[in-house]
Order: C-alpha cells, then structure tokens, then sequence
C-alpha cells in the first residue's frame, strides 16, 4: 500500500514539477529510479512486482497502450534484482551503474513496442545517442540522491508499517 501511494506521488511530482527542470530536453522517469531502488533492496521477486505495478499505474495516466510501461518496467526490475545479489546493498556505486544500465533495456523496450505498433520516427542508434544515453546518465546521477533515502526508509521499515 506504501508503495503504491509513492508511486502516485512520483507520478504526480514527474508529471507536473519535472517539466520546469528539464535538462536538455530530457525529462528523467522517477518511477523508474524507484522501481530499480527496490528491486535492489528486495531481491527481484518483489521487485517484479512493484515493477509491474508501477508500470501499469503508468500506462493508465501516461502510457500509449495498457502493458508498454507495465513490461518495460518490469524487464528492468528483474534484471535490477537479480543485479542486486551480486553487489553490496549499502554501497551507492551498484545502483547508480545498475540504473545506468537499466534505463537502456526500459527505453529499448518502450520503443520497439511502440515502434512495432506505430512506427518509430527516429533509428535505435539515434534515439540511444539523443534520449537514451542522456537519460541514463541524468538516472546514473539522481540515483545519488534517490538511493540513500529508499535504503534508510527500508531500514527503518518503513515500507512495512506495523499498526499496533
């Protein structure tokens, strides 16, 4: 329930405040840089989930198609997951590469699914050198920021709120 009301708030605060900060005219996916912080502190199966949801919660508001960001965030969340057993969980440099690398398998995805639906305007090779790279280098920084605080919450429990 924590997780779902973050996600509407992320999607709330990307929607409306991010357009004002663009840098470049890239706007970073927040959602994205949640679902990769949880997955790497929950190991993939619960990260599967929280992808999943999160994903659909954006194709509802945002989405070309029901399942474009529900698959894309998922097929991140996964390889964030499993990622996460190979590096320690309290050094920031694992995420921050793992979010690097990620945002290239969520755009690549998002854009052969809409390609193979609409027709993409723009080749792979631009839109990595245009989009892509841009926005996983913009992840690869926020996650500085992002991770600390999702790895303190989850020390505190805080997604796991007991109601005594």
């Amino acid at each position: 329930m924590v997780v779902i009301f973050i996600t509407v708030i992320i999607l709330v605060i990307q929607s409306s405040l991010l357009p004002f900060i663009i840098v470049n005219g890239i706007i970073p996916d927040l959602l994205l840089i949640m679902v990769v912080c949880l997955a790497f502190l929950w190991g993939e199966r619960k990260a599967v989930a929280v992808g999943l949801m999160a994903g659909f919660i954006q194709d509802i508001f945002f989405g070309p198609s029901l399942g474009f960001f529900c698959l894309a965030k998922m097929l991140a969340a996964l390889i964030a997951g499993l990622t996460s057993y190979e590096v320690y969980r309290d050094q920031i440099i694992g995420p921050m590469l793992t979010v690097f690398f990620v945002t290239f398998i969520h755009e690549i995805t998002v854009f052969y699914l809409t390609g193979f639906f609409w027709g993409n305007t723009v080749s792979l090779i631009t839109a990595i050198e245009q989009l892509f790279l841009p926005r996983a280098v913009y992840h690869f920084v926020l996650m500085m920021f992002f991770y600390p605080l999702f790895y303190r919450a989850e020390q505190k429990k805080f997604f796991y709120p007991s109601f005594k």
